[in-house]
């Protein structure tokens, strides 16, 4: 296993917000274990990062990588000079094709 560094763009940073901020309208709890999760599993895919899979409308970048995460979400990264970098964090609700 490689000790991968793990960046989260800005646009990321801003989905997590954005989520959590959605999530906390109905439950604190439930927010925060989002963000727990989310965490947990950017550190997962840094000690396994061919655990996310290439999506079909994206077969031009095979460097774009996905992870379904907690049913509703999904983690968009990509692997550059042996860093994680977490691109987004998408809804399965979201055009995914007009967003990236």
């Amino acid at each position: 296993m490689t000790n991968r560094k793990i960046i989260i763009t800005v646009e990321a940073e801003n989905d997590i917000r954005n989520i959590e901020e959605y999530i906390v309208q109905d439950n604190v709890n439930a927010a925060k274990d989002f963000v727990i999760k989310l965490k947990k599993s950017f550190i997962n895919l840094s000690l396994y990062p061919r655990l996310g899979k290439n999506r079909p409308e994206f077969s031009g970048n095979d460097k774009i990588l996905f992870l379904p995460v907690m049913t509703n979400y999904l983690i968009v990264y990509t692997i550059i000079d042996n860093d994680l970098y977490i691109v987004r964090i998408l809804t399965k609700y979201q055009n995914i094709c007009a967003i990236l």
